[in-house]
């Protein structure tokens, strides 16, 4: 399958808005991507329209950005999230609630112990090897990388104080924290570790010139950055590289895992999810005042991780103001089988 993986710059930091400053989503989420990819096609490209049609027609379809681990700058390995289904054999509930991403090799694992009609996996998440509490892998996946490394991770949350300036419409200053997502890289025995975001898509039904601006927009993107406080140096990658990711890709298959957050279309789509998380996308001023006239719609999504009893498509959710002009937020879905 093809992907493309984000390198940060080093030390990089990314603030995704969440519920406000103080909040940073752990992903990179489908719709944040769509939003600066949108952007990029308007001011430096053919326009948001002709992107936005790619996406909405499935022309070109693409995942959140998940994680990945790098060695010795060189991809090592890819976790998606962890599929929301019940885990019969894990009885450690603190270990369950801190893993949030599988490996690909756990993922295979999983698909041989899922009952795709009870919801239910076999998988003894107790047996396997984790970085950081939080992504759970093989033992022979982490390469003989030494114990006292696997209790840290590439990538962690970091919150500073910061200070919000009066205007003129407002009297006073105001502290708030806010925070980040942060990457950074590690050595054992010589070996340099380090963390990045990696994004699947499938433009197989493009043209060549299409791909080739898709490509151009992400690394125009990578110099611009993609998310909040942009302007302080956050959200940058210092490469786009094009890789290839060995994931079985089943013309029909009795469950699929979504790697991307998803709006339905529509009641039948809707009834095709069996296991999911929501949460509440949108909202933010569209003006430096904040009014409240002046702040995009709510609206809830599928959260990363769900499980579908097939390959639905979901839908672009405008979430604009009355009378403003359209604003989009991406619910297209992107899943593979399990």
């Amino acid at each position: 399958m093809q992907a493309l993986l984000l390198i940060p710059v080093g030390g990089g930091q990314f603030h995704f808005g969440e519920n406000g400053l103080e909040d940073s989503s752990d992903l990179l989420h489908s719709d944040t991507l769509f939003s600066a990819l949108a952007n990029i096609y308007e001011y430096a490209l053919s326009g948001a329209e002709i992107f936005i049609d790619l996406v909405e027609s499935g022309r070109l379809s693409f995942s959140s950005g998940m994680y990945a681990l790098l060695k010795q700058g060189e991809m090592s390995l890819l976790f998606v999230p962890k599929p929301v289904v019940t885990y019969r054999k894990s009885d450690d509930r603190k270990l369950h609630k801190s893993l949030k991403y599988f490996s690909l090799g756990v993922l295979e694992e999983f698909r041989k112990s899922f009952e795709s009609q009870k919801h239910e996996s076999e998988l003894d998440l107790s047996v396997y090897s984790s970085i950081g509490n939080e992504f759970l892998c093989l033992a022979d996946e982490l390469g003989g990388m030494p114990d006292e490394f696997k209790n840290r991770s590439f990538r962690r949350f970091t919150t500073s104080p910061k200070v919000k300036v009066h205007t003129t419409f407002e009297d006073n200053d105001r502290l708030y924290h806010e925070t980040t997502v942060q990457f950074h890289t590690f050595s054992a025995a010589g070996v340099e570790y380090g963390g990045a975001y990696c994004v699947l898509f499938n433009a197989d039904a493009l043209t060549y010139e299409e791909r080739q601006e898709f490509l151009a927009a992400l690394r125009i993107m990578a110099d611009e950055g993609v998310g909040g406080q942009r302007s302080s140096g956050k959200g940058q990658f210092r490469e786009v590289r094009e890789v290839t990711i060995d994931i079985p890709d089943e013309e029909s298959a009795s469950a699929y895992l979504g790697l991307s957050i998803v709006s339905p279309a529509d009641d039948s789509e809707f009834n095709a999810l069996e296991r999911y998380e929501l949460f509440v996308r949108g909202g933010g001023s569209l003006g430096w005042r904040g009014d409240s006239e002046r702040h995009r719609k709510q609206a809830r999504f599928v959260k990363e991780g769900a499980l579908f009893t097939k390959n639905i498509a979901g839908a672009l959710v405008d979430v604009s103001p009355e009378g403003d002009k359209t604003i989009l937020r991406n619910g297209m879905n992107f899943s593979i089988p399990i």
